[in-house]
């Protein structure tokens, strides 16, 4: 099983550069720590993020570190010319010797659209965004020194070539971040994974949406074992419950009413957000408090033996073999945060570090029927031993 880092890198007392020296001092750490990836966010303009070119950070990562990988969670590639995302993200891969995980998505933060001049393109983004991650994986894909051209409802471009062009062949592993059934075609047509994150859904919802995005793709002739769908987790371990509790709270309660009130809300919220309006309806009821977002799943504030309960369950409900922990959120203390990965990494990461790949329970009940629409056989792995009944919600 594998731990990543993530950072959006909010900076509530706006002290940019502490900021991205805690973080570049949180990877290195990492790295000694046996983490095997750092993820990072795009965002502008807002309290909510200050990492609006995460390729900058990740040259910077990659020039501090040898091995760990570095991937982005995610590139929106509805506000920026897809060419210079292609560029850009083809120099990081060529500099940190080819580390480079790519994760794409479309946005949801209506100012962010207005910041970047693209305001009129939210109520179409998953048009603009089909066709940005179109040219993206075309200039990669291409052969080399041929020229690309493509022309669609909201890019056209003529001649172009891509150089450099990534280390990784045919391209770097490739995230998509989404909650919407619309993105099972791009996911199963292409062979790409899905990242997901409880922060905007509840846990027991966002095990249920991951397991029928799972069943969906192996339905299509998705190898089970080989779907990687990372989950980014806000974690945050002290030695006892209540160090934890008061060290995450005002952390805590301080991203979400930021993030709650940057989400489409209200009449004007653009066709196709509607969740996030519901989810800003739902934290104006006190939903966001701590005590609710640990009832939700939404975060995990404790010590490590409960995470690793949390995390043996989230292992059979959903295949879970990738956990994204979300440690520096809220402007999280620099010596909270590398307690917090200490602690991970002395007790939580060994007791996985052997863990096969799981299919998630539920799938390897459904095995006869899966293998009879499929008409072709698959093996499912069964562990040997009692069998555990593990419920959550």
């Amino acid at each position: 099983m594998k731990f990543s880092l993530f950072y959006v890198l909010e900076s509530p007392d706006r002290d940019f550069r502490r900021a991205y020296e805690e973080m570049l001092s949180q990877v290195e750490i990492a790295e000694r720590l046996g983490f095997d990836g750092v993820w990072l966010a795009e965002h502008h303009g807002s309290a909510y993020g200050s990492m609006p070119s995460p390729q900058v950070a990740a040259a910077a990562i990659a020039s501090r570190t040898s091995r760990i990988r570095i991937g982005i969670a995610v590139s929106n590639l509805t506000l920026a010319w897809p060419v210079r995302i292609a560029e850009d993200y083809a120099m990081v891969d060529v500099i940190s010797g080819g580390r480079l995980d790519f994760g794409v998505g479309r946005g949801y933060q209506p100012h962010e659209f207005r910041a970047m001049g693209v305001a009129d393109k939210q109520d179409v983004s998953r048009e603009v965004f089909n066709e940005a991650f179109q040219i993206v994986t075309g200039l990669w894909t291409k052969a080399v020194g041929e020229p690309y051209t493509f022309h669609g409802k909201h890019f056209h471009i003529d001649g172009v070539d891509c150089r450099p062009t990534p280390v990784q062949k045919p391209t770097p592993p490739i995230y998509v971040a989404s909650i919407s059934p619309e993105t099972f075609d791009l996911v199963a047509d292409h062979g790409h994974d899905m990242l997901v994150t409880p922060t905007l859904m509840t846990l027991p919802e966002l095990n249920g949406f991951v397991v029928n995005a799972k069943r969906t793709l192996m339905h299509r002739g998705r190898d089970p074992l080989s779907l990687d769908f990372p989950m980014n987790w806000q974690i945050h371990l002290a030695d006892d419950d209540a160090q934890a509790v008061a060290e995450a709270r005002p952390c805590l309660e301080w991203y979400f009413e930021n993030v709650m009130s940057a989400v489409p809300q209200g009449e004007s919220t653009p066709a196709g957000y509607e969740r996030y309006a519901a989810l800003a309806e739902a934290a104006a009821e006190g939903a966001m408090s701590l005590t609710g977002l640990r009832e939700g799943g939404v975060c995990y504030v404790g010590d490590p033996d409960g995470l690793i309960r949390e995390i043996e369950i989230l292992r059979e409900e959903t295949g879970l073999d990738h956990l994204i922990c979300w440690m520096r959120f809220g402007g999280m203390a620099h010596e909270h945060v590398v307690k917090s990965m200490e602690l991970l990494a002395e007790h939580v990461m060994p007791h996985f570090a052997d863990a096969p790949p799981l299919i998630p329970r539920a799938l390897r009940e459904e095995e006869p029927a899966i293998a009879n629409d499929r008409f072709l056989e698959i093996e499912f792995p069964h562990e040997e031993g009692e069998t555990h009944e593990l419920s959550r919600g």
